[in-house]
Order: structure tokens, then sequence, then C-alpha cells
């Protein structure tokens, strides 16, 4: 008869095993690839990739960051230049109106205001005449005008002088030049004649002369004597 089998004792295989493998170090791999998948094994090689791949992709992005700022840094460099463009533009086209009416200004104005032997005294394509900042500076020297009157007779784009056709009388004209007349030129042109006015005890005529107006700038220059000249862009 046969001798039953002895009782398997799986605690204190497990206690044997751990005895050996303390006293054995270097079975310890051996027995975790026994025990263990490949697939399992190979994890922390999987995540030391995983962690570098996702260190690449933190670094891709801020490249990309830094890209995203230099565009946007390019962009608003794009708009300022852009607005320096179009405030350049408009400058030289303030200067060809200016332009254009130092050839043009007598003849309108002339028929305009009904004016003969008209002389331009001042403008920017020209010294200005002794005919006329002589007196000025006489009468700013004689407390007749003030100096911010004396700097407006000065920055005055047009000065001219002419006499009506009527009886003679002498007139001075003060122009201001705008691609658009705005409220601004008018009290500057105002300014301007009054202060001609005082200098030459003589009329003198106040001028806004541009492209373009709009109707409450033209109410505002009725309402101050102001003429408005209005040139064609394509004349």
């Amino acid at each position: 008869m046969a001798e039953p089998a002895a009782q398997f004792d799986s605690e204190s295989l497990v206690a044997r095993i751990i005895e050996e493998l303390r006293t054995h170090p270097e079975a310890q791999a051996l027995l975790l690839r026994a025990l263990l998948t490949d697939e399992f094994l190979g994890m922390p090689v999987r995540m030391e990739r995983m962690e570098a791949d996702i260190g690449s992709l933190k670094a891709i992005t801020s490249r990309m960051e830094a890209d995203i700022g230099s565009l946007k840094a390019t962009t608003n460099s794009l708009k300022a230049i852009t607005s320096r463009m179009e405030a350049d533009i408009a400058v030289l086209k303030g200067d060809s109106l200016e332009v254009k009416l130092h050839r043009r200004v007598r003849p309108l104005l002339s028929q305009q205001l009904s004016l003969r032997r008209t002389r331009i005294l001042h403008s920017p394509l020209m010294e200005t005449s002794p005919e006329l900042y002589g007196p000025v500076e006489q009468a700013f020297a004689n407390g007749v005008i003030s100096s911010p009157q004396e700097s407006r007779i000065d920055a005055t784009d047009i000065i001219m002088r002419a006499a009506r056709k009527a009886d003679g009388s002498a007139v001075w004209v003060a122009v201001e030049v705008s691609n658009n007349i705005s409220q601004n030129d008018i009290d500057r042109v105002r300014t301007s004649a009054d202060a001609l006015g005082a200098v030459f005890r003589q009329d003198a005529v106040a001028v806004a002369a541009g492209y373009h107006i709009h109707p409450k700038d033209q109410e505002r220059a009725d309402d101050v004597n102001v003429h408005v000249l209005l040139v064609s862009e394509n004349g």
C-alpha cells in the first residue's frame, strides 16, 4: 500500500525561496524572469522611452510657444510699420496738396473772392517775403501781436496779399491746407487771419483748403467767417 503524499506547505516553500534569494541575490533576476512576462519586464524601458518622448514634446511645445511669441511681435511690428506708412502717405498727400495749391490758389481765390493782383508772400515752397516778415517782427516787438500770434503767422501754410476788385482796397489772405478740413484747421486759419489784420491794420480773409470737409465743420467755418476752398483730388 502506497504512503499518502505529504501535504504541500506553500507558506514554508515561499519562506525557503525568500531565504535562498537573500542568500543568493544574483538569483533574484532569474526568478523574476521566470515569474513575470517579457512585456511586464520591458515596462521600465518603455517608461523611460515615454518620459523621453514627453520631454521632447515639452521642448517642441516650448519652441512653438517661442515661435508664436515671435510671430506676435512680428505682427505688431508690421502693424506699427503700416501705421507709419499710412501716416507718411497722408503727409505726402498733404505736401502734394500744398504744391498743387501753390500753383493754383491765386487764380482760384482771385475768382472766388473777387481779388486781383494776388501775390504769394509765404508758403513752404518759397522764402517768406520781407514784405511780410518785417512788419510781423515789428508788430511783435511793439506788442501789437503776441508770441503765439507771431508763431501762428509763421506756421500758416500760405499767405497772400491782394486787392479787392470792387474798390482796390488791400486784403490779406491766410490759407490753411489739409486733406480733410477739420475744426482745428478752421480755428488755426481764423487765428492767422486775425493776427495778420492786427499787424497790417487791413482786411484779412481766412481760407481753409482741402479735398473734403464734414458738414458740421462747414457750419463751423461759416460761423467764424472762414471761406472753404474744396479742391478736386483728380485736378
